[in-house]
C-alpha cells in the first residue's frame, strides 16, 4: 500500500481528512502549548523548531503509531497524535497505521496467508476452524476448507474494519461457509465481541 505524503504547506485541516480517508484513524495535531491547532494553519506555520523545512514526508502505513508519531515530530517539529476513528481515545501504540483498513479475501488464499494478513491489518489473532470444529491446515487453501459448499463462494470479498467482531465472524460463514474466531492479539483469550476490527472504535 502506497503512504501518504504530506507537505508543509498543507492545512491541518487536509492532513487531518487525508489521514482518516486513507487510514480510518483521528489525527490530533498539537501547538507549542500542546492544545489543538488552528485547522486552517498550514503545517509549516505550526512548527515547534524553526529549523526544520517545510518539505515533503511520505508516511508509511507500516509504521507502528508510535514509530509515525516519533517520524512526524523529527520531520515536521510537530506534535501528532494517533486517536481512533470517533476520537474517543488513543489508539494502540503497537498497532500499524494500516489498521483500519479493509482487507481482501479470495477463496484461492491460504490460510496462513490469510491470518497473518488479518494480524498485520487489524492487530487481532484469526483462528480457523474446519467441520470437526478443529483448527484447520495452514497450508489449506481458504476453499478447501468450506463447511458449507452450496451457501459459500470461492470469490474476492472485502473485509470491513468498520464490522463489530461478532458481524465479521457471520460474515465470514456466510459469504465462505468457514467458521472463524478473533483472538486477542496475545491470542490469550477470544476478543470482545462488539468491539469494532478497527481497534479502539466502540
Amino acid at each position: 500500500m502506497e503512504g501518504l505524503k504530506v507537505d508543509g504547506r498543507m492545512k491541518v485541516k487536509t492532513l487531518k481528512e487525508n489521514f482518516k480517508k486513507c487510514f480510518g484513524y483521528t489525527l490530533r495535531v498539537y501547538n507549542t502549548q500542546n492544545h489543538f491547532v488552528d485547522e486552517e494553519l498550514l503545517l509549516c506555520n505550526v512548527r515547534q523548531d524553526d529549523d526544520k523545512k517545510t518539505g515533503e514526508f511520505s508516511i508509511n502505513p507500516e509504521w507502528r503509531i508510535d514509530e509515525f508519531e516519533k517520524e512526524f515530530m523529527d520531520v515536521f517539529a510537530i506534535k501528532v497524535q494517533v486517536a481512533t476513528a470517533d476520537d474517543s481515545a488513543l489508539a494502540d501504540n503497537a498497532l500499524k497505521v494500516i489498521s483500519g483498513k479493509s482487507l481482501r479475501v479470495d477463496g484461492r488464499m491460504k490460510v496462513k496467508t490469510l491470518r497473518e494478513a488479518f494480524k498485520e491489518t487489524y492487530g487481532f489473532c484469526l483462528k480457523v476452524y474446519n467441520t470437526q470444529n478443529h483448527f484447520v491446515d495452514d497450508d489449506l487453501l481458504l476453499c478447501n476448507v468450506r463447511q458449507d459448499a452450496e451457501a459459500a463462494k470461492t470469490g474476492d470479498t472485502t473485509i470491513d474494519p468498520t464490522w463489530t467482531i461478532d458481524e465479521f465472524e457471520k460474515n465470514f460463514m456466510a459469504n465462505y461457509g468457514i467458521k472463524v474466531q478473533v483472538y486477542t492479539p496475545d491470542e490469550a483469550k477470544l476478543a470482545d465481541n462488539n468491539i469494532k476490527l478497527f481497534w479502539g472504535i466502540n
